[in-house]
């Protein structure tokens, strides 16, 4: 399965563009699409999320946040109905139509063509609803409708369960689909954790899990509408479990509330920590390096100006000039160098016509038997006549005179390649020229800026220890808080299943024969059998996961070669296994192997599930070292499905480019417009050759 186009029209920037993507062929699987911050691959990557996943995808957007409420589908429709008001184009939003879409062209492995269309509504406040959606889907070469049957009451389940079997689960979609502060974020959490959520992702296990929950929903449901309605002890069960289902939801609102803050607050913590110990050389090397990059962002901007000014100058001028005249000229001018041409020519065979007439004279002298002297008179005048014949007429389409006498040879020859070329430049190439500027300008004063404030950092070290000690308390309060809720959930759980089981009991007693307790016994049943399941589940994958994870992270990490393999117990605990027998993964704490670690972990899930999907990754190496970076393009990309790889300009650059440079079949730039101060995105075609290192 690989996506062949995607259309995003009046989504966030993207007023309207698209994307090509060729068929992976060989070696050559990458897409680079490289863009300055803020310039829309986040917008791109939002986009081919929620449009193949609609509001199932929100969780693997990270600058999604989840709306307060009690009920967890409430809550979810709510935050993506909030997200979702901020994605219409500003100029869609003024002028109409108030609507935007998303359009996905795939091609499966069979090479069948499937196409999937998104579209989002929205009311003339700007507001969206969740029913303002409308998704359609195409298949075949014949484009032929895909759509739920008539009977079927819950098409929005019906249309998540037919992307989940022909493209992939949104509980596995985080493995394939993912940005840099999504993985910065994921290797906050606890090790085990993070493995755990990847195999249970892998096996399809958070689908079982809901449909555990549901099936003693139902049960417990069966049974209460089996008793008597004035039963006080069904009635007293009932409010329990009631209150303890309340518990868990709010217990799980706490948990989730913590967990959530916790990566910004590690983030904040690391980055004080960084500017504290940066202090002296680190921060003199900073400030160094911080006026190198202004200063290269100015000259940049005097570049741009120097081109602007020529093109203002040069081309631009010639442009404007009109069509029709330069259409005339040039037609001119190549009629003129036509005529030239045919001069040259001419001037040069007459340049040796008495010679040949000569060598004629001497070879005809020497026939036997002799002409007269008469008849090779008349011989070499015929001679000279067919050898004048030769340039005449003059060719077709060639100029009578010159009407441009200065312009000869290699200079008319240049004149006619300008005019060509000015064909192809547009008001929008001024306009480029302009934004480049703005932009190198806005980024060399922010460089400017960040350099003034490290300057200024010594006096504020106290400062700054200050603001560290209260993250770090915050942070302490916040795990504190996640792990509180997750011992109550988990607590609340385990009474929530006993008192299930006893108003099983109860209600059997009543009438075990009766249907509606029949059912209510299978649907337990099933779901205990599911409990079991998911019990067992994950140890048979570990070591496939582990053995995966041995050879990514050796392909990654820095000084890899300290790891001999990676094992998971059946828990899910990790040890980094050395070659004396000692486990090192109490030592590699550091920002940068934490986040390899997890990548090691993506990598290692999306080989061991053998889908083909596209794998999507938005700014991928932020926090790693050179080592680190080179390794993770190369194993991310050694795959031979799929890979779209989003970049800022200053990412997957010089050797970090050499080093996937082979297996990149397309290339793409993103570029910012404005148009009375609203930005548009555009696509274009991006030579490789080009990046600066």
């Amino acid at each position: 399965m690989h996506l062949r186009a995607v259309q995003l029209i009046n989504w966030r920037s993207y007023r309207s563009a698209r994307f090509e993507f060729p068929r992976p062929h060989g070696d050559r699987n990458v897409v680079l699409v490289m863009a300055p911050n803020e310039y829309g691959k986040t917008s791109f990557f939002e986009a081919l999320t929620l449009g193949l996943f609609g509001r199932d995808g929100l969780g693997l957007i990270p600058r999604a946040r989840t709306a307060a409420g009690n009920d967890a589908r409430e809550r979810l429709n709510s935050s993506y109905s909030k997200f979702l008001e901020g994605t219409l184009h500003h100029r869609a939003a003024e002028t109409g139509p108030t609507e935007c879409f998303v359009k996905l062209e795939w091609e499966d492995e069979t090479g069948a063509p499937i196409e999937i269309k998104r579209t989002w509504y929205f009311r003339p406040s700007g507001q969206h609803k969740i029913a303002d959606d409308q998704l359609q889907i195409y298949e075949g070469q014949s484009r032929t409708p895909v759509a739920p049957p008539l009977s079927v009451e819950d098409k929005d389940r019906w249309y998540r369960e037919w992307i989940a079997q022909r493209f992939l689960q949104s509980s596995l979609a985080e493995f394939f689909l993912f940005d840099g502060e999504q993985v910065q974020r994921y290797a906050s959490r606890d090790m085990s954790r993070q493995v755990r959520d990847g195999i249970e992702g892998l096996l399809g296990l958070p689908i079982l899990r809901s449909l555990k929950d549901s099936l003693e929903r139902y049960a417990q449901n069966r049974r209460t509408s089996a008793a008597p309605p004035s039963d006080d002890t069904v009635n007293t069960v009932k409010n329990a479990i009631k209150a303890l289902e309340d518990r868990i939801e709010l217990k799980k609102t706490e948990h989730d509330e913590a967990d959530a803050r916790l990566p910004d607050l590690d983030d904040e913590i690391d980055d004080l920590t960084q500017r504290l110990g940066g202090k002296g050389e680190g921060t003199a090397a900073l400030v160094s390096s911080l006026l190198e990059d202004e200063t290269w962002h100015r000259n940049e901007a005097e570049r741009a100006t120097n081109e602007l000014t020529d093109l203002i100058t040069g081309d631009i001028a010639l442009a404007i000039a009109g069509t029709s005249l330069r259409s005339a000229t040039l037609e001119r001018l190549r009629s003129e160098a036509k005529r030239e041409t045919w001069e040259i020519g001419k001037k040069e065979g007459n340049r040796n016509l008495d010679r040949f007439a000569a060598d004629l004279y001497a070879r005809l002298g020497r026939l036997d038997p002799p002409l007269g002297e008469g008849r090779q008179e008349a011989v070499i005048k015929a001679a000279k006549e067919a050898w004048a014949a030769l340039w005449h007429p003059p060719p077709e389409d060639c100029a009578d005179d010159y009407l441009h006498p200065a312009l000869t040879g290699t200079v008319r020859a240049g004149a006619i390649d300008r005019l060509e070329a000015v064909e192809r430049h547009s008001t929008a190439e001024a306009s480029e020229h302009v934004n480049r500027f703005e932009t190198a300008v806005e980024t060399a004063e922010s460089k400017k800026r960040e350099r003034l404030e490290l300057e200024k950092l010594a006096p504020e070290i106290e400062k700054l220890a200050r603001q560290l000690g209260e993250l770090m308390e915050e942070s302490g309060r916040c795990k504190e808080q996640r792990d509180a809720a997750q011992r109550e959930i988990d607590a609340a759980v385990a009474e929530l299943g006993d008192r299930r089981a006893e108003l099983a009991r109860y209600v059997a007693r009543l009438d075990s024969r009766a249907p509606a307790l029949i059912h209510a016994n299978r649907a337990d049943a099933y779901a205990k059998l599911i409990g079991e399941l998911l019990k067992d589940a994950v140890p048979f994958e570990i070591r496939e996961v582990a053995s995966q994870m041995t050879k990514a992270w050796k392909a990654m990490a820095h000084m890899s070669d300290r790891v001999e393999r990676i094992e998971i117990s059946p828990d899910c605990e990790v040890r980094m296994i050395a070659s004396d027998g000692s486990d090192l993964h109490r030592i590699e704490k550091s920002a940068g192997a934490s986040q390899v670690f997890t990548q090691a972990l993506i990598t290692a899930i999306t080989k061991v599930s053998g889908r083909t999907f596209p794998f999507v990754v938005d700014t991928p190496v932020a926090r790693l070292s050179r080592d680190q970076r080179i390794g993770v393009l190369r194993t991310f990309t050694d795959r031979p499905a799929q890979v779209i790889l989003l970049s800022t300009d200053q990412e997957v650059v010089g050797d970090k480019l050499d080093a996937i440079r082979d297996r990149i079949v397309a290339s793409h730039e993103l570029r910012i417009a404005h148009d009375q101060g609203v930005a548009i995105t555009t696509v274009h075609d991006l030579d490789l050759s080009t990046i600066r290192p």
